[in-house]
């Protein structure tokens, strides 16, 4: 078991910049377009977008659950919830270097870092698909296997086409970089991406409300309003021991009573299966609770 602490738990759980969240993309959609998806989810209740996430599904053992994330227009405040997430497909235009075998063709007159000719958006894209290429990595890494959407950078419709030289055609052949060459590619292709649809539902309206809210529903227990045996108490103290981002206890099956204990207060108990029913790595994340007056995100890890 292992236990993060948490230092404002009401912040934690709160969307307030959206423009924070980056697209799953290469290139991030611009800040005013993630502004009006959340106007939009707060205003209507509901918005579709394409590799963007305003909350989070996790496992909880073998249950999918939303992790708790809330957002609020400054009077209001919202739950978010993933209603539903599936992948799909885009047509769309991709820029990926492609690493050459060693031996270079005669007629090869590449490029290096930087391309003055390009514009400042195409040399980021430039710098991300060298990213994506592991081009500062020796040895290189040959992408051009990889599915559509993975090899390099995705002209996703925030991304203008019009305004790039690289798509279709990119205006040099070869990049030669760390003793490397990489030939640039454009390739139009089907890209999945993942469409989630988010909802929003209200659940106060004052940061009072929603801060009990948080005490209601996300917060699982506080210890201190509860008796514990020496063999619980030790869990908890070996598990928030100070150290800088987590503290750790471990023990051998059978579990022992204080972690059943503790798993009982934290409402997983009835979720965890004996250890022989684990054939894989399997956690229970995102258990919240108040020890010695400090808030903690506790996790369950059971390793077969």
């Amino acid at each position: 078991m292992s236990a993060y602490p948490t230092e404002d738990p009401y912040e934690a759980f709160l969307l307030t910049d959206p423009a924070g969240h980056r697209a799953q993309f290469a290139i991030d959609y611009p800040d005013e377009y993630k502004r009006a998806v959340y106007d939009e989810l707060l205003a209507s209740g509901s918005v579709t977008v394409l590799n963007y996430q305003l909350a989070y599904e996790y496992e909880f053992g073998s249950e999918q659950r939303d992790r708790p994330q809330f957002a609020t227009d400054g009077d209001r405040y919202y739950r978010i919830h993933v209603e539903t997430a599936r992948t799909v497909e885009r047509d769309w235009w991709e820029f990926y270097l492609d690493l050459q075998d060693s031996e270079q063709p005669d007629s090869t007159d590449p490029v290096t870092i930087p391309v003055t000719s390009l514009s400042d958006r195409d040399q980021q894209i430039l710098q991300q698909a060298m990213e994506a290429a592991a081009a500062d990595r020796d040895p290189a890494i040959d992408v051009g296997d990889q599915e559509p959407g993975s090899r390099g950078v995705t002209y996703h419709h925030h991304l203008d086409i019009q305004a790039s030289d690289l798509v279709p055609s990119p205006p040099f052949d070869y990049l030669q970089h760390n003793n490397h060459l990489f030939q640039a590619r454009a390739e139009q292709n089907a890209i999945p991406v993942s469409e989630r649809t988010f909802t929003a539902e209200q659940i106060s309206e004052s940061q009072s409300e929603y801060e009990q809210h948080i005490c209601d529903t996300v917060l699982e227990i506080d210890f201190s309003t509860v008796s514990l045996s020496s063999e619980a108490t030790e869990v908890l103290d070996t598990a928030t021991d100070g150290r800088p981002v987590s503290g750790f206890y471990e023990e051998s099956p059978p579990m022992s009573d204080g972690l059943d204990t503790i798993l009982t207060r934290l409402n997983a108990a009835d979720h965890v299966r004996e250890h022989s029913d684990y054939g894989e790595y399997t956690t229970f994340p995102n258990m919240y609770a108040i020890y010695d007056g400090s808030w903690y995100e506790f996790e369950l890890t059971v390793y077969p």
